[in-house]
């Protein structure tokens, strides 16, 4: 009965993975960037990774909902290549293909990038006795890192990445970045945000800290509708209409810590360079409101 099961959805899954693969083999290779874009960027893309029913690990309901939502959002805001990938489409050939080959050549130097991942992570010592981080692939167990994305890759793409901006949306407990929290924007990056798209940034938000879980309602992650909300305008902090990543990742900081009562910590980073990811640009830069 389970056999003959599997003979009937067998080809069915073969050509959603092959219709999967070749949207991505067809995406438009970067274009030689020379001098100023007419906007802030040449090109805005948003990778959105949704894991729900694992091979190997328990799953996760409701969670390729979650991401198709934070696609839609994407879409709404402008993004100009929005990748969906889902269970099976995300296995770990396929990141592994999409961190290491794709994104890098298609991906041009004035372009921002979003990555957002909702499913399980892991975590293990290295030699030193620190935490690492992983992802966990569709195909991958939750206690092991063989065939996993750990934050060692999730840096190594983010160094090979040649986009200005990149930020890492993580809905999940992924540790082990070593470095300081965010600061938030200058007095002079709230008079001029624009300022800040001229130095490179790599941004990662994650859901939870160490050992935490990631909270779900009936409505979904609490962490992804609290981002829903920021994206559409409740993380402009300071209210100038410019929505910038660091803001972002203070207003998911503070909202999911209280909507959890405590129990789950999201932390906001900046791992490489001192710029900051517009993710919506205001009609013009001004102060902070008065409150």
């Amino acid at each position: 009965m389970i056999s003959a099961r599997m003979v009937l959805v067998k080809p069915v899954v073969l050509a959603a993975s092959l219709v999967a693969l070749l949207s991505l083999h067809f995406l438009p290779v970067a274009e030689a960037q020379l001098g100023r874009p007419e906007g802030l960027y040449y090109k805005s893309w948003a990778i959105v990774i949704g894991i729900e029913q694992y091979v190997l690990a328990p799953s996760i309901p409701g969670a390729i909902h979650d991401a198709k939502k934070v696609a839609e959002a994407f879409r709404q805001m402008g993004f100009d290549e929005v990748v969906e990938l889902y269970d099976k489409d995300a296995s770990s050939r396929r990141l592994q293909q999409l961190l290491n080959d794709m994104l890098p050549r298609k991906v041009g130097r004035m372009d921002r990038l979003v990555l957002v991942y909702v499913g399980h992570a892991g975590v293990m010592q290295d030699s030193d006795g620190q935490d690492r981080g992983y992802l966990v692939p569709f195909d991958a167990p939750v206690t092991s890192t063989a065939k996993s994305i750990t934050v060692e890759q999730l840096k190594e793409f983010a160094r090979r990445s040649a986009s200005k901006h990149t930020l890492l949306i993580l809905d999940a407990p992924v540790v082990g970045w070593e470095t300081t929290e965010a600061p938030g924007p200058s007095w002079e990056g709230r008079m001029a945000p624009e300022s800040d798209t001229d130095r490179r940034a790599v941004q990662v938000v994650t859901a939870a800290g160490r050992g935490e879980a990631v909270g779900r309602s009936d409505q979904g992650s609490r962490f992804v509708e609290a981002l829903l909300r920021g994206l559409s305008g409740a993380a402009d902090l300071d209210g100038n209409g410019w929505l910038m990543a660091s803001e972002l990742g203070s207003y998911l900081v503070r909202q999911v810590e209280m909507v959890s009562g405590g129990v789950q910590h999201p932390s906001s980073l900046r791992i490489d360079g001192d710029g900051d990811m517009v993710l919506v640009e205001g009609k013009a830069p001004r102060g902070p409101a008065v409150k």
